[in-house]
């Protein structure tokens, strides 16, 4: 059978969780703690950087989704404007659970700073055909999101 030869789509790259006032007041008192806990045992360089990570996620809880490009190619996948090639990506796996928003691809990939990419799955787009497209070139292999990223989802992100 003549496989295609390239699968796209687009979606979201994130989903946006309207944060309520008490949750801004929760993240700000934690990390005021934080700082002040960081400032008591005389660490001034881990308070600026509590500080800075709080401004951090306050901004990311602002930012507006944005549609990005996928697809899934004979050379590799590609998020947007960057590929991912085949040679530097180990495994994959689907993960297609009815009813919930967050369907996605996981990527293994070889490189020791980003081993894990995400991929959302668009509102068109088929589990089965992208999971056998990618089986052409990658091993499948069941993972699961790491601790962060699942802190993330809990925490609305």
């Amino acid at each position: 059978m003549e496989r295609s030869k390239k699968i796209t789509w687009e979606a979201v790259d994130h989903i946006k969780i309207e944060k309520s006032n008490d949750w801004y007041w929760i993240v700000g008192i934690i990390g005021i703690g934080a700082t002040i806990l960081a400032i008591y045992f005389n660490n001034i360089l881990f308070a600026l950087l509590i500080l800075i990570g709080i401004f951090s996620i306050i901004v990311h809880t602002q930012m507006e989704p944005r549609m990005q490009k996928y697809e899934i190619n004979r050379k590799g996948v590609a998020i947007g404007e960057t590929l991912y090639p085949y040679s530097t990506l180990e495994s994959f796996w689907v993960i297609d659970e009815d009813g919930w928003d967050r369907d996605r691809i996981l990527i293994k990939s070889k490189k020791t700073f980003m081993q894990l990419i995400v991929i959302p799955t668009g509102e068109d787009t088929i589990p089965d055909e992208l999971r056998d497209y990618l089986l052409e070139y990658l091993d499948e292999e069941h993972m699961e999101e790491g601790f962060i990223d699942k802190l993330s989802i809990l925490m609305g992100f």
